[in-house]
């Protein structure tokens, strides 16, 4: 039984297996707390000497009453055995998220997905369900005029909303139907950059005193950089860039990480966790700067990069970072390194 966290170590399931819940959320019901990611159990990349052809194996989701011990309740989308399924494993499935719908009765899920490797034709991929346990797939969306990236789901004042990486540009911020499993035709568009890595990439969006933070990282594939954080409170008005969210950070890299969401404890005042994967854990010391790597592939003028030698990218052994999010006198969010830490 475990009694804390341990960030970037192996965490185990009540069984004993390794838990597969990455680019993942915790969400509160039935007294339990549910966790659930990206399945990427055998998603081994290059590490057995052959490409591994898979993406994901479904949307695993775990339960606990703790945060520290966590039980295996099965599957919110089992990946399907037809390749025209977006959660097929060959196809991309990354980050998925859910709302509950009180008006309807329904979890719905949204997640990125896309098919035959075309990374720069994302859609969303919504499936909804009355169970955590059991989300059937509805259909996709692809949000004209722009595409699909990083994006989180978050309620505020009301409403629900999407924000989302058009990659490689800019973050848009869009308001969702009442049911929550379609895009409006209210959008607005923030943070432009000219290209990788300086495009902001996995939203994570947070209440706090009735203001809205997002974390954001830049645009370098798994490898890890730094992580900023930005006041969005005026949703579809200015968003304010505040700088780096993690303090003592030394090695500039989000302490190995990325985040994927931001959950706040129902019960203890003021407890918010960042869920962070550490997505590779084969990265060389003699690593190069990656943000000057992916600016010379994404720049204005491009040149290949052989990545190939940094990591052998088996997400299959990542583990997950988490890291309370605290506030400074002047309500400013920040992150900093625990080696274990409790509730």
């Amino acid at each position: 039984m475990y009694d804390c966290f341990k960030p970037g170590k192996i965490w185990y399931d009540t069984s004993g297996k390794r838990i597969q819940a990455h680019g993942g959320s915790i969400i509160f019901a039935e007294n339990k707390f549910w966790w659930y990611g990206e399945n990427k159990d055998g998603i081994t990349g290059t590490a057995t000497g052959e490409v591994c052809p898979f993406w994901h194996h479904g949307v695993k989701i775990y339960s606990s009453t703790d945060l520290y011990n966590w039980t295996d309740e099965g599957f919110c989308v089992v990946e399907s055995d037809d390749k025209n399924n977006p959660f097929h494993p060959v196809n991309l499935m990354d980050r998925p998220h859910i709302l509950y719908n009180e008006k309807t009765g329904n979890y719905v899920l949204w997640a990125k997905t896309t098919k035959d490797g075309d990374f720069g034709n994302c859609t969303f991929s919504v499936c909804v369900g009355k169970s955590l346990k059991n989300m059937k797939f509805v259909k996709e969306i692809l949000p004209t005029p722009f595409h699909a990236g990083d994006f989180d789901l978050f309620k505020f004042k009301g409403k629900a909303y999407v924000v989302y990486e058009n990659p490689h540009t800019e973050m848009v911020a869009q308001e969702l139907t009442d049911n929550y499993e379609d895009l409006t035709d209210k959008f607005s568009s923030h943070l432009h950059a000219p290209c990788p890595p300086f495009v902001r990439e996995a939203p994570v969006v947070f209440e706090y005193k009735d203001r809205l933070y997002m974390i954001t990282s830049g645009t370098t594939g798994y490898y890890p950089n730094s992580s900023e954080i930005a006041d969005i409170t005026d949703i579809h008005g200015e968003w304010k860039v505040l700088g780096k969210v993690c303090v003592g950070d030394k090695n500039d890299n989000s302490f190995h990480s990325q985040f994927s969401s931001v959950f706040k404890h129902p019960t203890k005042e003021n407890l918010y966790i960042a869920l962070g994967d550490r997505w590779l854990v084969d990265l060389p010391e003699d690593l190069p700067d990656m943000n000057d790597v992916f600016y010379k592939m994404c720049g204005p003028n491009p040149t290949a990069q052989d990545l190939s030698g940094f990591s052998d990218e088996n997400t299959s052994v990542a583990t997950y970072v988490w890291l309370p999010v605290l506030f400074d006198e002047n309500d400013r969010p920040f992150i900093s390194w625990q080696r274990k830490w409790s509730v």
